[in-house]
């Protein structure tokens, strides 16, 4: 049984109807899951004895769950840097490859509530910072359509082969969304503070979200429904309730204004095919009835470098802790300082020492005042633009990433600060404003078309896509497990 072969509500209604006993969807799960991390190690840590209990207590426990719970039945997988007592979370980094956390993550306990069941974390990118695949301690994720190219991260591998009906990521710069679309899969980062973000290891505090991944729009909706919602436990946590996605999104939509960057194609590494079909979906929308204006934003073209400088400050703070005198991996030493130094050297990639490198140097004294002073002055200007922007018109449309997954050791730019595949993905970290990933395909390796919206306002989003999702021919067909990957 492929999951993303069924929807929220078929999924439910066949555990209702008792047509799928737990021992055949725990067999279903836990061999396809096997599969999935033999040949594209999208996981960090799967116990199939959690899986089984899980399963069975959801059965077990139907009444009280509720027959009403959106989720009720779904598999979902948590990224690896989202605390579980019960699995070890790792940041997909030495420095925590045996570390179970003391306490479950505010949403890892509003799903299961829901009557989700949890398979796995997921591997990813160390301390979710970048998208490249070429960090993680546990070797990096191999993109089902060709295994050659990155998945980004396993949760966008995980949706894509149907072993989870959704997923839950972080987002600093637009990792989640760059994921979803190397893999052609749904994904929604929502307004900072939409998600509790207590329980996650973030690495900077300010830009990342908790996202989420889906097959569908329907399934995003019904994931962001059963996690959205006010923590009085976590001070970034909105005050306004959140509404009901799913009942919502069967209403009927008002005629939207959607906006585009006028110099949108100026983005390093920008492919050809992308501006073809960028511009066919274009013509699409407005078939479909949406208004495509072309607006000026003059600063949206630093937000990437804006969003890097602030990531690498913010993690070369965050990060300071692992040091190996409180919990994590410690190297041995003659004396405390060697210690600290043998630890952190050894505990994290030499990718991620670069960047807190980069951190500590643009944080500095000598530095503070011409990069982190200007980049949180222009990430003021930057969030002012866009909502500005989104006044005037319902949403923001772009490419998701410039470039399709790129292979191993071949990323576009892969030594330049800052990462080409945030040009324009990093904005709406830095706005704090939600943004949709939808994927597209014509041959090969898929492209995303993201929409960024007003704060607060999900469902917009979410109905520009179900209507893409339901009319648009380049809408990313089911993956075939048996056939790719090859």
């Amino acid at each position: 049984m492929n999951n993303r072969s069924y929807s929220a509500r078929q999924l439910k209604e066949q555990i209702k109807n008792k047509s799928l006993s737990p021992q055949e969807l725990s067999s279903s799960i836990i061999s396809l899951c096997n599969s999935v991390q033999e040949k594209y190690n999208a996981f960090i840590s799967i116990d199939p004895d959690i899986i089984s209990k899980e399963i069975e207590a959801l059965f077990d426990d139907k009444l009280k769950v509720g027959d009403n719970a959106p989720l009720f039945g779904f598999s979902y997988s948590l990224g690896d840097n989202i605390a579980t007592s019960g699995y070890v979370t790792t940041c997909a980094s030495k420095m925590l490859s045996t570390y179970k956390p003391p306490l479950d993550a505010h949403v890892f306990l509003k799903l299961k509530e829901n009557g989700a069941i949890i398979i796995g974390k997921t591997n990813m990118e160390e301390f979710g910072i970048g998208c490249s695949g070429e960090s993680s301690y546990f070797k990096g994720v191999k993109n089902p359509w060709n295994t050659k190219h990155t998945a980004g991260n396993g949760a966008a591998a995980a949706v894509l082969t149907g072993v989870v009906n959704f997923s839950l990521a972080s987002d600093v710069r637009g990792e989640l969304r760059q994921a979803a679309s190397y893999c052609g899969v749904f994904a929604l980062k929502p307004t900072y503070g939409r998600i509790s973000r207590r329980g996650l290891l973030d690495s900077a505090s300010s830009l990342e979200n908790i996202g989420l991944m889906a097959g569908n729009t329907m399934d995003l909706a019904a994931a962001l429904t059963a996690v959205a919602g006010h923590d009085p436990h976590d001070v970034t946590s909105l005050r306004s309730e959140a509404p009901d996605y799913i009942s919502l999104l069967e209403g009927n939509s008002k005629e939207l204004q959607a906006a585009v960057p006028e110099n949108w194609q100026d983005a390093p590494y920008l492919e050809d095919e992308l501006k073809d079909i960028f511009q066919g979906q274009l013509k699409k929308l407005e078939e479909l009835g949406i208004k495509i204006h072309f607006v000026q934003l003059p600063h949206f073209q630093h937000s990437s470098l804006t969003a890097t400088i602030i990531s690498a400050v913010e993690a070369f703070s965050n990060l300071a802790n692992y040091d190996g005198v409180r919990f994590g991996y410690r190297a041995e030493g003659r004396h405390l300082q060697e210690m600290y130094t043998l630890t952190r050297s050894e505990g994290f990639s030499s990718k991620l020492k670069k960047f807190l490198t980069f951190g500590a140097l643009v944080s500095s004294a000598k530095y503070y005042n011409d990069y982190f002073l200007k980049a949180q002055k222009l990430r003021s200007v930057i969030t002012k633009e866009l909502e500005d922007c989104l006044q005037r018109y319902d949403l923001l449309l772009t490419p998701t990433t410039p470039f399709r997954a790129p292979g191993p050791g071949i990323l576009p730019g892969r030594e330049e600060l800052p990462d080409p595949a945030g040009y324009y993905t990093a904005a709406a970290n830095l706005a704090g404003l939600p943004a949709l990933t939808y994927p597209l395909h014509t041959k090969g390796l898929p492209y995303g078309l993201q929409f960024t919206g007003k704060k607060e306002d999900e469902l917009t989003l979410l109905k520009a896509a179900l209507l893409l999702e339901n009319e648009n021919t380049l809408a990313f067909p089911n993956f075939d497990f048996n056939n790719q990957g090859v």
